[in-house]
Formats: C-alpha cells, structure tokens, sequence
C-alpha cells in the first residue's frame, strides 16, 4: 500500500502548471506531468533533463527533490533517510536559485512549505508512538520512533525539538552515546543548545558514572546563565553524588554571598543542606534495624543451653559499638539540620509568607523527630526512652506551627494536610488529625 502524505494541493497545483504553463521548458512540464501520475523515476530523469539544458535554474532540483521525498513516503520508516538525504539537497540547492535570481513562481513559494510538511509529519509520525513517560514506551514503539525522528532530523536538520526527542528515545532505547552526541551536536554544532540541553547532557554524563564530565559541564552553564539558581542546584547536587560534601554547599553559598537577602538562595542551600541529612537518616535507619536484629540474636544466645559468655560479651560489644556509631551519624544530621534551619529562618525574615520555606522547616522539625522515636525504641533504659520520647515530641509540636502555615498558604496542596495529618496522629491529636485527613484526601 502506497503512503502519500503530502498535501493533495502539490498534486492539484502541478495539474493547473499544465494548463497555464504554455510555453514552459518541456523537461519541466514532463516532470510536473509525471509528478500527477505519481511516476516519481520519470520526474528524476526529467528532471535531469532540465538541469542539464538549464542548470542555472531552480525547477530541475526543486522537482527532483519533490519526487526524492514522494519515493521515501512509499518506503518504510526505516527506509527512508537516502530519498530524504538527496530530497532535501536537490530542494536546497533549487531555493538558492530561486533566491539568488529573485524567482517568484509558485515552485519558489512552495519549496518551504514542501520541507515543513515533510518534517511535520515524520515528527508527528515520531510522537505518536510515544508513551507520555518516553522511557517507559515499548521498545518496539521507541525503534519506530527513532526511525521517524531520523527522518525528520533529516529531512530539516536545524530541528532542535526533533533532536531532542532523537535524544530522548535513544536514552530510552540504552543508546547512551548516541545520546550523549546528539545533544553535544546542538550545543557546540548547531549552537542552538539552551538550558535543557545542558541538564539533559549533564544527565546522561551522570547516569554513565561521569560525574565529574557533568559537573565541568554545568559549571559551563553557569557561566552562559549566571542568574538560573537551577543550574546551581545541579552543580550541588552532582558534588553530592561526587561525595564532594564541602564543594556542594560551597557552590549554593555563592548565592547567599551574592545577594543575602533573596530568601530563595536561602531556601535553595538549605534543600542542599537538608539532602545531605536525608542521606545520613537513611544510613542511621538501616544502622538501627542491624542493632534491632544483633540485640535480638544476643537474646536468643542467651536463651540457648550452655550459651557461650564471651561470645555474648563480644556479641554485645559490636552492638554497642554499631549504636555509638549511629548516634554519631545522629549528631552528624543535627549539625547539618541546624545548617539548614538557620537559613530557613532568615529566609522567613525576608519572606515570612514563602509556603516552602515553611513546608520545608516542617520537614525538618518531623524528621528530627522521628529520629529521637528511632533512638527511643532502641534503648532499654526506660528514664532515657522517656527522654527521647520527650524530645521527639517537642520536635513534632516544633513542625505543626510551619506545616499549618504552608496549608494556609496552600489550602489545596495535599500534602501539607497529610504531614499534618501525620504528625496530629503521631501527637495523639484526634480531632486534629481527623480535620487533617479529611482535607488530605486520604
């Protein structure tokens, strides 16, 4: 089955050529004669014909290109880039004579209008395959794809969106480096690169364990776009996958130094800050569910006829070992949580309104919290699991003060209603935390 997508009206207009034309080149009103009968081998050779009588002018290319492109519409997807290849060279070089001797025939007019169609439809023919998420698309959708943006990026090679999405797919596809000098192309070659491309090849530089090519990257963004607090966050957060703590906050330091009262710099360390604690509670949770599993593996040695006592002992000695290494890493998240609060804080000075700034505190308060709950359910000593018990309550009250603020400011952000609706119930504040459930949608 033949494929014709271009418009009926490139067919229709040849059809009136032969009418009106009277007096025309005879090679060009065979090509236009063969181009209606769909006969696109006797266009090229007519074509020829032309350029060889007449090569200074522009009819010749521009119906040897038309007829290119009209055989790559009946090949597969796959099939195509060639006919596309010298289409797009024979339509070139016909608009550089049209321009050149200032013509203004209705081929002239059309030409452009010929390689946006074309593109058109192999992008669009690209998107359609495409699940919303490209990486979750099915692999054989992600070829189609692939081939069709090819095609496009072929066919109009100054496309930036159809290289992008090339990008995209390839990525989804495991084509990496492909990936990689794709949008390195449009950077460097095309110079036609902005913020997305330097993320998106900072991104596929990180997810190649180069992280120290996407942070030189970055750091050349930065320089093109001096005011974009993401790039910024970029840079810190590829310090911090580096494990390079001290250069990740030294970086989002620069934007408080160079404007201390913008609350948004502030709020933009502290995320970076409050990253770093994140990571470290992680670590102390799977730090305390080895305590858990060691205390109750020493009960059970105990437990066991003729239990061996220094075995228990050493048994003991590495769990303890393991508890105080745990609440320095606690200590550790402390400092860095109060890094972060302190700019919270000032950034409140200067934005008391600023709903992140508030939702952002009530995180950290509720996870400081959280921790002491953690500390509190691995001790035995009941004086001290009252005192965590305690604190991790004071910490909890600390958080609702802000998380109440953010739903103000937010009314319908679902996920200020169910932090609230958290920490009520955690708090024991029944009615509270039944205002907060219902308005949280859970």
């Amino acid at each position: 089955m033949k494929i014709h997508y271009f418009p009926q009206a490139l067919i229709a207009l040849a059809m009136m050529f032969l009418v009106w034309s009277c007096g025309a080149d005879p090679n060009i009103e065979s090509a236009r004669l063969a181009l209606v009968q769909q006969d696109f081998e006797e266009v090229i050779k007519a074509a020829d014909a032309a350029i060889q009588a007449n090569p200074e002018s522009g009819d010749g290319y521009y119906y040897k290109g038309v007829a290119y492109a009209s055989m790559a519409a009946e090949k597969p997807a796959d099939q195509r880039v060639d006919d596309y290849s010298q289409a797009r060279k024979f339509l070139i070089e016909a608009r550089k004579r049209y321009e050149e001797q200032e013509v203004t025939s209705n081929e002239a007019r059309n030409l452009n209008e010929i390689l946006v169609e074309t593109w058109g439809y192999e992008h669009n023919m690209g998107v359609q395959p495409l699940s919303d998420d490209i990486i979750s698309s099915p692999e054989d959708s992600l070829m189609l794809s692939r081939h069709h943006f090819i095609n496009a990026t072929t066919i109009n090679p100054d496309s930036v969106l159809s290289f992008n999405l090339l990008a995209e797919v390839n990525f989804a596809l495991g084509n990496y480096e492909e990936a990689e000098e794709i949008t390195r192309s449009i950077i460097y070659e095309m110079e036609m690169g902005d913020l997305y491309n330097y993320y998106r090849l900072a991104f596929f530089l990180i997810e190649n364990q180069r992280d120290d090519e996407a942070i030189a990257l970055l750091l050349e963004a930065r320089d093109i776009y001096p005011d974009e607090i993401e790039i910024v966050q970029e840079i810190a957060n590829a310090y911090l996958r580096s494990g390079k703590t001290d250069e990740a906050l030294e970086v989002v330091q620069e934007l408080i130094e160079r404007d201390p009262e913008n609350p948004q710099y502030r709020l933009v360390y502290a995320t970076q800050v409050y990253q770093l604690v994140q990571e470290i509670d992680d670590q102390i949770r799977v730090m305390h569910d080895e305590v858990y599993d060691m205390s109750r593996e020493i009960r059970q040695k105990a437990r066991e006829p003729g239990a061996n006592q220094q075995e228990i002992e050493r048994m003991i000695e590495e769990m303890e070992a393991k508890q105080a290494e745990a609440n320095e890493m606690i200590n550790e998240s402390f400092r860095f949580s109060d890094m972060a609060k302190e700019e919270l804080l000032l950034a409140l000075e200067s934005d008391p309104d600023n709903v992140d700034v508030h939702a952002t505190l009530g995180i950290v308060f509720q996870n400081r919290g959280a921790l002491m709950q953690d500390k509190r359910n691995m001790t035995e000593d009941m004086d001290e699991a009252e005192k965590f018990d305690r604190q991790a309550r004071e910490y909890l009250e600390m958080s609702i003060p802000h998380y109440e603020k953010a739903a103000e400011l937010e009314p319908d952000n679902l996920e200020h209603w169910r932090s609230l609706f958290r920490v009520y119930t955690n708090l024991g504040m029944t009615e509270e935390a039944e205002r907060a459930q219902e308005r949280s949608g859970l």
